[in-house]
C-alpha cells in the first residue's frame, strides 16, 4: 500500500535532533524541487560523511518510476517496480585530496515499504558529465538534455527496494576547483561518506524504514572507476562501513586504457591532474599545440557533450604526435613523465582488497573495449576478488546501465540473502 504523497511526518524531529548540524526543508509540492535550508553551522567544523543538509523533493508512484524510466531503459525494459520511491537532495562533509573539509551534493531515492523489508544500500557513481559545476549529475534537470538521465536510471532501484544516492565528486561544489575526475582518493571519499550520509539520514528518519548492513558501491564508465576505488580504500578511511560488494558498468578502472582509446576524455584528466599534482603536469608534453592555450576556457566548461565536439576520440588528432605515440606503444612516461605517474597511480581496483565484484561489459562498447575489461576481471580474479562477468554483444558503452540492471539486482539480492557471491573466475 503506498502511503499518502506527502513527506514523511518526522521530518520536523529529524532538524530538531540533527540541531546545528543538519538544517532540513520539507514539502508536499509534487513534481516540484525545493530550495536547500542553509546549514546551521559551519561545515568545516564537522567530521567526514556528516549529513549537513536533507531536502525530500517529492514522490513517485511505481507506475511513474516505471514510466519514466521506460524511455531511458529502451529494449533493455521497462524495468519492474515494486514500490514507490521518494527522492531526496542531501548535502554531506567528505575530505579532499589536501585533508580539508568540503562539503558535495547528492541526489538520494528511498524505497516506499518495500516488499523485501529493510533495505541495503548502493552508492552510485556517475560516469563522465564534465568537470565544471554546470555539469554536476545532481544539476543535470538544469540542462535542456540532461548528460545522464541518473534520475530515472536510479529511482528504480529504489523500487526495488534498495537505497540509492548518486553522490557529485568533489569539486562540483567548488568553485576555484575542477571536478577530481579520475582522482581515485577523491572518489572514494566522496562515496564512502555518501554511504555514511545515508546511514545518518535512515537513523534520524524512522519513517524510511531500516537500512540493512550491507552496502554496495557501483558506477558507470568513471563511476566503476570510483567504486573500485571504494574497495581499494575502505577499510583505510571508512572501515565501519561495510562494503558488501564493488560494481561497474563499462567501468574505466585503468585511465591509461582510457585515454589510449578515447583521447577526448584526456583534457579533463589534465586538468583535474594540474589542480591535484600542480605544475608539474604539462598539458604542452600530450595535448595537439593547437588545444594547449584554451584547454581551461575549453575543457574547464564544456560538459561532456560539447567537450566530444571539440575534441577528436581519435588520439591522432587529439594528442601532440611524440606522447600519441608513446602512448599506443604503452610507455607515456617516456614523453610526460609525471602524468604518466599519475596516471598509474589512480588505476583501481587491484589492491587484492577481496571485495565480490560484478562487471558488465558491452560487446559495442567503443570507449572501454572488450579485451581491456576482460584484462580487468582476469587481473582482479587473480587478485582474490569472486567476480561476475556479464558480457552483453550488443550493448554499448550507455547501454550497459539498463542491461545490467537486472543482473545487477540478482546479484546484491543475492548476497544479501547470504548466497556466496557469484564468480565466473574460473570459466
Amino acid at each position: 500500500m503506498n502511503r499518502p504523497h506527502r513527506p514523511p511526518a518526522r521530518l520536523a524531529a529529524l532538524a530538531a535532533a540533527l540541531a546545528a548540524t543538519l538544517a532540513l526543508a520539507t514539502a508536499a509540492l509534487a513534481q516540484t524541487p525545493l530550495p536547500v535550508a542553509p546549514a546551521a553551522l559551519d561545515p568545516a567544523g564537522l567530521p567526514a560523511g556528516r549529513l549537513v543538509e536533507a531536502t525530500f523533493v517529492e514522490r513517485w508512484t511505481a507506475a511513474i518510476v516505471q514510466e519514466r524510466a521506460a524511455a531511458v531503459f529502451g529494449r533493455f525494459g521497462p524495468p519492474t517496480v515494486e514500490n514507490a520511491v521518494d527522492l531526496w537532495l542531501l548535502r554531506f562533509t567528505t575530505t579532499r585530496f589536501d585533508g580539508a573539509v568540503a562539503v558535495v551534493t547528492a541526489r538520494a531515492f528511498t524505497p516506499v515499504e518495500p516488499p523485501r523489508g529493510a533495505a541495503p544500500l548502493l552508492v552510485y557513481g556517475a560516469g563522465t558529465t564534465g568537470v565544471a559545476a554546470a555539469c554536476a549529475p545532481s544539476r543535470e534537470y538544469e540542462r535542456a538534455t540532461p548528460l545522464g538521465y541518473y534520475r530515472e536510471l536510479l529511482a528504480p532501484y529504489a523500487g526495488r527496494g534498495v537505497a540509492t544516492v548518486l553522490p557529485d565528486y568533489l569539486g562540483f561544489d567548488d568553485p576555484d576547483r575542477p571536478q577530481a575526475y579520475f582522482h581515485a582518493a577523491s572518489e572514494a571519499h566522496v562515496l564512502l561518506d555518501a554511504a555514511r550520509a545515508m546511514t545518518e539520514l535512515y537513523a534520524r528518519t524512522a519513517e524510511l524504514g531500516a537500512l540493512r548492513a550491507e552496502t554496495f558501491f557501483g558506477g558507470y564508465s568513471q563511476g566503476g572507476h570510483a567504486a573500485f576505488a571504494v574497495a581499494d580504500q575502505h577499510a583505510t578511511y571508512a572501515p565501519a562501513v561495510t562494503i558488501a560488494g564493488a560494481m561497474g558498468f563499462a567501468a574505466t578502472t585503468d585511465v591509461e586504457a582510457l585515454l589510449a582509446t578515447a583521447a577526448y576524455y584526456a583534457p579533463y584528466v589534465l586538468l583535474s591532474y594540474r589542480s591535484v599534482y600542480g605544475e608539474a603536469i604539462d598539458p604542452a608534453e600530450v595535448l595537439a599545440p593547437r588545444f594547449v592555450p584554451t584547454l581551461g576556457a575549453d575543457a574547464g566548461t564544456f560538459c561532456v557533450d560539447r567537450a566530444q565536439q571539440v575534441y577528436a576520440y581519435d588520439g591522432a588528432v587529439t594528442y601532440a604526435e611524440a606522447f600519441h605515440r608513446a602512448l599506443q606503444a604503452g610507455d607515456p612516461g617516456a614523453v610526460a613523465p609525471a602524468f604518466a605517474r599519475a596516471l598509474a597511480a589512480n588505476a583501481t581496483g587491484l589492491s587484492g582488497h577481496g571485495v565480490p565484484a560484478l562487471l558488465v561489459q558491452g560487446g559495442q562498447d567503443i570507449i572501454v573495449l572488450d579485451r581491456t575489461q576482460e584484462r580487468f576481471v582476469a587481473k582482479l580474479c587473480a587478485a582474490g576478488s569472486a567476480v561476475a562477468y556479464v558480457h552483453v554483444p550488443d550493448a554499448r558503452h550507455r547501454d550497459t546501465r539498463p542491461a545490467g540492471f537486472e543482473p545487477s539486482l540478482a546479484w546484491m539480492w543475492g548476497i544479501v540473502e547470504g548466497a556466496p557471491a557469484p564468480s565466473t573466475c574460473a570459466e
